[in-house]
Formats: structure tokens, sequence, C-alpha cells
């Protein structure tokens, strides 16, 4: 293990942030939640959240916690520059843990008597310490080239439990940070632009899926608000180009289509209309990011015809598809 990644590991934690089908599920935006400890500089505790049987959850909810710490640090140096004084962040200084755990004991995970899926640990380029299972909880990190080492946790060597019979691994999975010599390197990167030339390279090991369409659904927050991941901006607004915020634009989920407004913010949208914008906090950090399709309403709170319910009467499957915009 690279002396960097193990100095990560030993470092204490601020809080083990939970996405699992563990948890009896409930309708908390965790997106909300987290945002608003995270941009006030708030007291992280640990946290629980269900994911029930949309694993995307737990994709997005892992993604978000990165960018979270990014942004920390973005505010941070925006306050320390105009106070002159010097902030210290728990966050920043001890270890932020995600755990993302679906793990399903089928014909295919228990062959030759596994006890499911191995978990596995991945360092971010923030250095958030997530343990997941399976990996394709990893997609957009991966995507987005934000995982810079990634170890797999073989069951039968874990020191905590008996990982060959243990039911609820996810209780005790993080434990493992005490005992890096049971790791199995998968690759380790010292920063990202030896991730991506071996990206290049085509020598990075293809475990963790990458998204393979442009566009496609990863977030419902609690006022039916839908947020979707697009991995090249660019590519993705070439059909609208010549376009002017405020004018409609055709939004096609699958083989369905609806006009939207497209615009720069939820302001923008007139009351009760869908429209469509980039996500804000995403405008300035690359070239990939989240795209909001949202109804504004005259009172949220007490919406029943949501951007949700909207998309689904016009593609139920379009969770599942792909997304595209154009004139």
């Amino acid at each position: 293990m690279l002396e960097k990644y193990k100095k990560i590991l030993e470092k204490e934690i601020a809080g083990i942030i939970h996405f699992s089908d563990v948890f009896t599920e409930n309708n908390i935006d965790f997106d909300s939640e987290l945002t608003v400890t995270f941009r006030n500089f708030g007291k992280l505790s640990d946290l629980r959240y269900p994911i029930g049987t949309n694993n995307k959850k737990a994709d997005y909810g892992a993604n978000l916690l990165n960018d979270l710490l990014a942004e920390q640090k973005r505010i941070l140096t925006i306050l320390e520059k105009n106070s002159g004084k010097k902030i210290n962040l728990e966050t920043l200084e001890k270890n932020v843990i995600a755990i993302l755990n679906q793990a399903d004991r089928n014909s295919i995970t228990t062959k030759d008597n596994k006890n499911g899926n191995n978990f596995h640990l991945a360092i971010t380029d923030n250095n958030l310490i997530i343990f997941a299972v399976p990996l394709n909880l990893l997609e957009t990190l991966e995507t987005r080239n934000k995982i810079l080492a990634l170890y797999e946790i073989p069951n039968e060597l874990l020191k905590t439990t008996d990982g060959t019979k243990e039911q609820f691994r996810s209780s005790i999975i993080s434990t493992t940070r005490f005992t890096p010599e049971i790791l199995k390197p998968i690759f380790e990167y010292k920063d990202t632009e030896e991730l991506l030339k071996s990206k290049e390279k085509n020598t990075h090991p293809k475990l963790i899926p990458e998204q393979k369409i442009l566009a496609k659904y990863a977030f419902t927050d609690k006022f039916g608000n839908i947020r979707f991941f697009v991995k090249n901006n660019k590519q993705f607004k070439k059909n609208i180009v010549n376009v002017n915020f405020g004018d409609k634009i055709k939004l096609e989920i699958g083989d369905k289509k609806i006009e939207v407004f497209y615009v720069e913010s939820l302001k923008d949208i007139p009351n009760g209309e869908i429209g469509i914008y980039q996500n804000i906090s995403d405008l300035n950090i690359g070239n990939d990011g989240y795209w909001e399709v949202i109804k504004k309403s005259e009172n949220c709170n007490f919406e029943t015809e949501t951007a949700e319910t909207i998309l689904k009467k016009l593609n139920p499957n379009f969770k599942n598809e792909e997304i595209k915009i154009y004139i």
C-alpha cells in the first residue's frame, strides 16, 4: 500500500455515513441533510440512509459526499482569505467514511460457498474512504475519475468477524481500516494525472463499471425534483448551442418527448411549468456533472404533480432510459 493511503487510513474519523438496504425505507432527503451540514461547517455524526431496492441512491450519495468535501475546501479558502484567520475543519482533518451496501445473497454471489461478493475499499481524490459492495455502486465516481485507490477485502481474511458466515458484514466492515495488511490492492495512483494516463494507455483495471450512456437518472429529492448525471456536458448540449435561456427545448427520455424551459436556475422557470438547468454547484468543476429537471410550484410542499410524476407518466421507465435535449 502506498504510504499516502496508509496515512489516510490511520487518521481519526469525523463520521461514518451508511447508504444501505438493511435500513427501513423512509423519505429522508439525504442530499439536503448532508449539504446543509457540510456547507455550514456543521458537526458530522454517524448517519444511516436506506436505499431500499434503488442502489442508485448509494452511487449518488458517495459522489455527493466527495463533492461536498471539495465544496468545503472551496468555501474555506474564501472565508480564510476574507477573515485572515485560520479555520479548523474536522471533516478535512479527519476521515469521512461512506459505507455503500447492497449485499445480495443469491445463486451468483454465493457460488462455490462464497458469503456474498467481497467488499472493496476505495479512496477518492478528496480522501473520502468508501467501503462498497457491489462495485457498481461506485459507477459515478469511476466515471468522473475520482477513485485513486481500490482494494479488495477478502471475506475469509476479516479479523473482527467470521467473514465466511457473517450475515451483517456492513455493520463491522469499516474496522478493516485498522488491518490494512489484509487488503488486496487492485490499483493505486499517486494522483489524478497518473490515473488518467493509465486509462489512456488502457492499463487501468476495469472492475468498476463506468456510465455507458451520456446522461441518465441519478436522484429524486423531497419535492420530486429530478437530478441526472451527464458525463460530457459539451456533447450533451451540442443540439442546443443556439438556444437562449428562457426558450423552450425538447427533453427526450427513451422514445418519449416533452417540452421544457431551458433556464439558468429555478427562479427563471415560470410558475406551474417544468424547466431544466445545469446544477449550479457543478458549473465550474469540469465537463461533467448534474442537471436538474424541476417543476416550479406556488407551494412546493403541497405539490402533487411534480417533475417526477410528470416524467413517470411520460415514460414509466424513465429512471433507466437515456436522456437527451434538443431544439
